[in-house]
């Protein structure tokens, strides 16, 4: 991991060698699901404008920066969820999938679109009435949409509403949008299966949010620290069940409690004594993941990297950024982990490759960290917490970041790449090691480059004052418990565990609570 001063423009980021990285917007705020047009404009969920909107983000002159930020569609409640299919644009709240008629470069679309799913969050056994929010979209190449909601718990007692839906859309949506408690059931038992994406062999792949609190007396007592584990799933056919909520998988256990090690399928201690769900069942009965990755990472978003696609002429070079990843990357998958809010030493915070061999599984027993935090700690002290990841028309990777309340880091990033002859990146361990990592971080001491950072800068305004009350006597701090700030206190934008269950919403960053406004306008207008 590196820094190259020259091309990398987010602050604190490490990178491999020869890959470039700035901010392509920092005027989404709240940003969350992405999607590529057909034509190859990117489509940005911004969940915490006012109200909720999709936006196309444009760059114009090819510096890696988007000049252009066009209102596309919004609806209340918009939140994640974003495609593009046969002349449509769709995106979700908790409660609904909308969809607007889309064309590339227009504008709002007015109203709130056409309802394509319904009843989301209705009560029943079909509905999702609270817990986890977000409602992921992915269309086949058939031109199915598949509907993924999460949990309502941190367990529940059962999986009615913890799985993935297909509808079919090749005969039209009928008048108020398809119930969603009608819709099949495509895979069952996913605790909180956000990030889903399909390889171009056509097999539909997602990472899963697993649960918090895990206390097994036999297994250690508390184990949470590193497990559940967080879960790579891969659905190669419907109507398989993955054991949420009766069953978990270890991520790390003391060999001497479990001789099998990484990935083992157990039984959930609340339910393994129930004359039904113990450790046998939930090998014999549920299908296990491809890879079990670190606990509490919070994976959101994943991407294929898909060398054989043509990128176009205007793609060439790559200008400032760089251009299209290696073809050695080709097939591999890149995940977006936006981080633990709870672990005693945080984690994720950073995107992740997975590399993939030539039969399209992985080649790693592990991911391989690619975009991360290179001071001290995973957390980014900007506030960047990775969430949806996609490749643009020229083969770079974009990453959304919703940042963090109160301080900042929300927008979408892009990654390039320059040809360099340095290529330990390019084997399957993980690179963490200091042979590849460098001792300078892209750091310049104003916050992220070419962007105020929202907490420094209310730093400094009250060092100074704090300072001037000092020499005049004061007493200016005089921290009381239960009072005052403390790092503590910094709530998750989204914790995609407690902050989601407990029904938090994220609010807008802005002075004394002011809902941005949305319009179309330059990158340097707060959208």
């Amino acid at each position: 991991m590196s820094c190259d001063a020259a091309c990398v423009f987010v602050d604190g980021a490490a990178l491999p060698p020869g890959f470039c990285a700035r901010w392509y917007s920092t005027s989404v705020r709240g940003a969350r699901g992405l999607a590529i047009s057909p034509d190859g404009e990117v489509l940005a969920v911004a969940r915490s404008a006012s109200p909720p909107a999709v936006l196309s983000l444009r760059d114009d002159d090819g510096d890696g920066s988007a000049e252009v930020h066009t209102l596309i569609a919004s609806a209340s409640g918009l939140n994640h969820g974003l495609a593009v299919r046969d002349g449509f644009l769709y995106a979700s709240s908790d409660t609904t999938v909308y969809r607007w008629p889309y064309v590339p470069g227009g504008t709002a679309a007015g109203g709130e679109g056409e309802v394509v799913v319904r009843n989301i969050n209705a009560d029943g056994r079909g509905g999702a009435p609270r817990g986890h929010w977000t409602r992921t979209l992915v269309f086949d190449a058939e031109g199915a949409l598949y509907v993924s909601v999460g949990s309502a718990d941190n367990i529940d007692l059962d999986s009615h509403r913890s799985r993935i839906r297909r509808l079919d859309l090749s005969g039209g949506v009928p008048e108020g949008g398809f119930d969603f408690a009608t819709a099949e059931v495509f895979a069952d038992g996913l605790r909180n299966e956000v990030g889903m994406a399909f390889d171009r062999r056509g097999v539909l792949w997602g990472v899963e949010n697993s649960a918090d609190q895990l206390y097994r007396e036999d297994l250690g007592g508390s184990i949470v620290e590193d497990n559940p584990a967080e879960e790579l799933n891969m659905f190669t056919k419907a109507g398989k069940n993955y054991g949420y909520p009766f069953c978990f998988t270890e991520f790390s256990l003391p060999q001497s409690i479990s001789s099998k090690g990484r990935g083992t399928v157990w039984a959930w201690p609340s339910t393994m004594n129930d004359g039904t769900h113990d450790d046998g069942w939930c090998r014999d009965n549920t299908s296990p993941p491809v890879m079990a990755m670190q606990a509490h990472s919070a994976p959101l978003g994943i991407a294929f990297f898909d060398a054989t696609r043509d990128t176009g002429p205007d793609c060439a070079d790559g200008g400032a950024i760089g251009g299209a990843f290696p073809d050695w990357m080709d097939g591999d998958a890149f995940v977006a982990f936006h981080g633990s809010w709870n672990r005693a030493v945080p984690t994720g915070y950073k995107v992740v490759r997975i590399p993939m061999g030539d039969d399209g599984m992985p080649s790693a027993d592990q991911p391989v960290d690619f975009f991360r935090h290179c001071g001290a700690g995973a957390k980014w002290p900007s506030g960047l917490r990775p969430v949806d990841v996609k490749f643009d028309r020229c083969n770079r990777l974009l990453i959304s970041s919703d940042g963090t309340r109160n301080i900042g880091g929300d927008g979408v990033i892009v990654v390039g790449y320059r040809a360099t002859t340095d290529d330990r990146y390019r084997g399957t361990a993980n690179t963490t090691d200091d042979g590849i990592m460098a001792d300078a971080c892209c750091v310049d001491g104003n916050g992220i480059r070419g962007v105020p950072n929202r907490a420094a800068v209310i730093g400094l305004a009250v060092a100074v004052s704090l300072a001037i009350m000092a020499i005049l006597g004061f007493v200016v701090y005089n921290r009381k418990a239960g009072k005052g700030p403390h790092p503590d206190d910094e709530v998750p934008v989204e914790s995609e565990e407690k902050a989601e269950t407990d029904g938090a919403q994220k609010t807008d960053r802005t002075e004394e609570g002011a809902a941005p406004s949305i319009s179309t306008t330059p990158a340097d207008a707060a959208i």
